[in-house]
């Protein structure tokens, strides 16, 4: 039998955050996804600076490099909705 455990690094905030997918649809423009809704960007601008913005294109910094970008969203990022709102 193998028994698995979360990676050291990982708590229980990591577990909960939500997953983020990343599509590059221009050259230096990266669009964020979670859950099938808008969760952000990156922009490298022309000094090679990676700025992060959330789904409410609030600033979250930025960074030197790609990698670090997504890094500081991931940590950073909370979902303003919380799923389908009523109606009335």
């Amino acid at each position: 039998m193998t028994i698995t455990a979360p990676r050291p690094t990982e708590g229980p905030a990591d577990r909960a955050r939500p997953l983020v997918a990343w599509t590059s649809i221009q050259a230096g423009l990266w669009i964020a996804n979670s859950s099938g809704e808008f969760a952000g960007m990156i922009e490298r601008d022309s000094s090679g600076q990676f700025s992060i913005t959330d789904d409410q294109a609030h600033s979250l910094g930025v960074c030197a490099s790609l990698a670090d970008a997504k890094a500081r969203h991931q940590r950073l990022f909370h979902p303003t909705s919380t799923g389908p709102q009523p109606t009335i």
